[in-house]
């Protein structure tokens, strides 16, 4: 039996079977562009892009002909061009910057040992941020949020933290061939740095 998952406030809920979809569409518990997931049918896509869902009022919540379902087009993608990004970027480099800040001045090193233990773990937490916020159900750093971007897979599914772990390396890749990957953001219909390109990722305007 198929079973789907739904996506609400960035978390997954579920599962249910496509007779508790339709009559949680009839009731007007579920809406038809909510995002669903089936491990037959992988990526988050509207519910009525599935096959067997039916148009809340087409007919009633049981296995009916899909022939009598009101045809529906999803949205088209949007995706977060370089500007947008830039900005997102500088938001988190500013946040960054202030916690880094803050973390000097509480924990003072009397000498360069002590600045070494210091340092690494505050070096290592920076790195590690974008990584976490990309995988955690936020999909997007505080700076991508702010502009409604989240960092999913191409297909539309969540991105996994070692995913995200290897998009962070490829961002220093793309930031070191004099900023050439960034750049690429520029002339990608999609948008893709990259980092996007070399983990199978993009970053979209959320819906």
């Amino acid at each position: 039996m198929q079973l789907f998952y739904i996506r609400r406030g960035g978390e997954r809920i579920g599962p249910f079977s496509i007779e508790e979809i339709n009559r949680q569409l009839a009731a007007g518990t579920m809406h038809p562009t909510d995002l669903g997931w089936t491990e037959t049918s992988p990526g988050w896509k509207p519910l009525l892009s599935f096959t067997g869902v039916l148009m809340p009022g087409a007919a009633s919540s049981t296995a009916s002909p899909i022939a009598i379902a009101t045809p529906w087009q999803p949205p088209a993608r949007e995706f977060g061009g370089f500007w947008i990004r830039l900005a997102a970027g500088m938001i988190d480099a500013l946040l960054l910057a202030i916690v880094v800040g803050s973390l000097v001045l509480l924990f003072p090193a009397p000498n360069e040992k002590m600045s070494i233990l210091r340092n690494v773990p505050v070096a290592l937490l920076c790195f590690l941020y974008m990584p976490l916020m990309w995988a955690s159900g936020f999909e997007g750093t505080i700076g991508q949020r702010v502009f409604g971007l989240q960092v999913i897979r191409t297909d539309g599914a969540p991105i996994s933290f070692v995913r995200a772990l290897i998009r962070a390396f490829g961002v220093l890749i793309s930031i070191g061939a004099l900023g050439l990957g960034i750049f690429a953001i520029a002339f990608s219909n999609r948008k893709l740095a990259w980092h996007d390109r070399l983990t199978d990722t993009c970053v979209q305007r959320s819906t």
